[in-house]
């Protein structure tokens, strides 16, 4: 577990610097948010673009490999020999579309770690003045700093957020700046009456906060029906739990956003939008279909290359 805070808080550290640059802009989360994400979006896609393409070259070649898998179904190995040779031939790396599901994963956990630990990572702040801040803090709120969702050690740095307005005269270890970068963080996470620092787990209903993972649910699984309703014209509709399998990958995400700051809530509705955007231009401009076009023609104007100069050779 402390693995995963070590590198979730070295990512959140850089991509606190991009989060604060647009919130410096804005002086408000969600504009902030959206401008990252979409920054996400546009410096991936050439990644998602590219695995795409082995994908479409992998399709092209699947007559091949099931040839291979037939001619070869008692000798394992040399199936795995003759499959490896087939892709090397063809110029296809078959881990080649990992790397664009690793984007959305470090941004997720980027805006996560901004989010908790806004103080060190956002406002980049002295961790001894933090911690300072920290620990004079349950004195001069009392019993409210040690109850509820907020006393939860990582959510620490969110609870001198929270309370900072009301108290930062007594925050004497921070100077007049980082005193008005809270103040500003503080007012940039109201949106529209929303406290997006507040946890819908554990807030009341009037707060209205539960609306963050309902816009979750219905962003994600809107998306998730797109993607799979456009790409079933091109590699054909999925069949049984494949079906259902994105939506059951999606559970752990959205009870994930019930029990973190809406902060990142707000992250992941806005990614779902650009989701569903990003899957409308690639199924109007990047389809399986046009992509296996370009690699078909490629390759015959590469062969025909490679015989013309044969021809001059001879």
């Amino acid at each position: 577990m402390q693995i995963f805070f070590n590198i979730g808080n070295a990512i959140g550290q850089f991509a606190g610097y991009i989060l604060w640059f647009f919130f410096d802009v804005f002086d408000n989360y969600v504009f902030s948010v959206f401008c990252f994400t979409l920054f996400i979006k546009i410096c991936s896609f050439p990644f998602e673009l590219k695995g795409r393409k082995a994908m479409a070259r992998t399709a092209r070649i699947n007559k091949k490999r099931l040839e291979l898998e037939k001619k070869y179904k008692n000798d394992r190995q040399k199936l795995s020999e003759e499959t490896t040779k087939l892709y090397q031939q063809e110029g296809i790396n078959p881990a080649g579309g990992c790397l664009p599901q690793l984007f959305p994963m470090f941004a997720f956990m980027g805006v996560l770690f901004s989010i908790t630990q806004p103080l060190t990572n956002m406002l980049h702040i002295a961790a001894d003045k933090v911690s300072n801040a920290i620990d004079i803090l349950p004195n001069l709120v009392g019993e409210s700093a040690k109850s509820g969702f907020y006393n939860r050690a990582y959510y620490s740095q969110l609870n001198v957020v929270k309370y900072f307005p009301k108290y930062q005269d007594s925050f004497t270890m921070f100077n007049e700046t980082e005193k008005s970068s809270i103040l500003n963080f503080h007012k940039g996470f109201n949106f529209f009456g929303l406290d997006l620092t507040l946890t819908p787990n554990g807030s009341a209903f009037s707060d209205f906060i539960w609306l963050i993972p309902v816009l979750c649910i219905v962003t994600n699984f809107l998306s998730v029906f797109l993607s799979q309703k456009l790409n079933s014209a091109q590699t054909g509709e999925l069949n049984g739990c494949m079906k259902f399998t994105p939506y059951l990958m999606s559970i752990p995400y959205i009870l994930f956003v019930f029990n973190v700051p809406a902060g990142v809530g707000v992250y992941y509705i806005i990614f779902n939008f650009l989701a569903i955007v990003q899957t409308m231009i690639v199924a109007k401009f990047y389809s399986s279909h046009i992509l296996t076009a370009k690699e078909e023609a490629a390759r015959i104007a590469l062969l025909d290359m490679e015989e013309k100069n044969v021809s001059k050779r001879q």
